[in-house]
């Protein structure tokens, strides 16, 4: 039962034959439940994409809500669905079941301010060593450029499935910043990313994607295994969903939430999806990909 507190011509709220009405960050909301039929290619291939930007994004959740903060300000989405939407449309390459990311044209942060030049790096003793040009060609800061702007690093490893995160790693004045690897680490394939943020966090740059290190890993060509995990991550996505649209329900007051049957059905979904994904996250942590 759907219930209208605002009248007939009032949003309603509830289960209404196979559709759920609610709230979500202040809009109306509506999903059809119950099990979808067999997806065609197409929608493989869009699950498949989704599955994928979502799991790497998923590794820099820190750094995404620096770099996408002033793009959601007065709009209904959070940092991560916007960069899940700009990444998906730009940020890969392939096939399905060959879709994997194209670190060359990756958005960890989307903003007009103006990126450093002439960034390079280099593998030094103890670890990465990053250097740009810390004034503009006019020898002067350019408009809305600024000497204490925050330089934003994130270094992804490919083989091994990690990353490292540095918020407000250097200035851009300094025109140099030292990043301390193990030997071992500073071997393996790395993918690098930087932006900058006003230190008054009125303005970002968009990512500048300085390169790879060590080789570019090859990407596996479709086997049962990646299937396998193509609908782990597909799991993984709805449950970020109902994770959010659950947790938006327990923040209200009981007598503001879905009422009763539809309150229970979204309760019991995140629990079932909640024990799949702790189930597989531990799973994953035993075998290797």
């Amino acid at each position: 039962m759907a219930i209208s507190r605002n009248g007939i011509h009032g949003w309603p709220s509830g289960k209404l034959g196979r559709v759920v009405y609610y709230l979500l960050r202040g809009q109306p909301v509506q999903r059809t439940i119950g099990k979808p039929g067999k997806p065609s290619l197409k929608q493989k291939a869009n699950h498949e994409s989704m599955a994928v930007v979502t799991r790497f994004l998923g590794r820099f959740k820190e750094y995404l809500n620096n770099g996408f903060e002033l793009e959601a300000r007065g709009t209904i989405r959070n940092q991560h669905n916007l960069a899940v939407s700009c990444n998906k449309k730009s940020a890969l390459k392939g096939e399905y079941p060959n879709i994997s990311i194209d670190y060359t044209k990756v958005q960890l942060s989307k903003g007009s301010l103006t990126n450093p030049e002439n960034v390079r790096m280099k593998k030094v003793e103890g670890g990465l060593q990053i250097s740009w040009d810390p004034l503009n060609a006019l020898n002067q800061f350019g408009k809305g450029e600024q000497y204490d702007d925050c330089l934003q690093l994130a270094v992804y490893f490919p083989k091994r499935k990690s990353q490292i995160i540095e918020l407000n790693f250097s200035k851009r004045g300094t025109g140099t910043a030292f990043l301390p690897l193990s030997e071992e680490v500073l071997e393996s394939p790395m993918e690098v990313f930087l932006f900058l943020s006003a230190a008054n966090h009125t303005s970002v740059s968009d990512t500048l994607y300085i390169g790879n290190l060590n080789g570019v890993l090859d990407e596996p060509k479709s086997t049962k295994h990646q299937e396998n995990r193509v609908e782990d991550m597909g799991a993984d996505i709805r449950f970020e969903q109902i994770k959010e649209q659950y947790y938006l329900q327990m923040k209200l007051r009981p007598e503001d939430r879905l009422p009763g049957k539809a309150f229970r059905s979204l309760e019991k979904e995140y629990l079932v999806l909640m024990n799949r994904y702790e189930s597989t996250s531990r799973s994953r942590q035993r075998k290797p990909d």
